[in-house]
């Protein structure tokens, strides 16, 4: 397997683990399992933060990628 691809399928499988972690949290907070003060401001601040994660990681590895591409690997 080519570096250029391990980046790309690091960049699908690290976003897809945030993004599954962010969903089973906001499930957790919706169904009571997790008391909260502010709910919706409890939600708020963990889509906020899974958004910022899959846009750095996004951006590392697609900088990755096109590295490994421009070198031929």
């Amino acid at each position: 397997m080519k570096k250029s691809t391990r980046a790309l399928l690091g960049l699908v499988l690290l976003d897809l683990i945030v993004v599954a972690g962010a969903w089973w949290m906001i499930d957790r907070t919706q169904s009571g399992a997790w008391n909260s003060n502010d709910p919706a401001g409890s939600i708020t601040m963990v889509t906020t933060t899974a958004g910022m994660l899959v846009g750095v990681i996004s951006v590392a590895l697609l900088l990755a990628f096109a590295a490994h591409r421009r070198a031929g690997n």
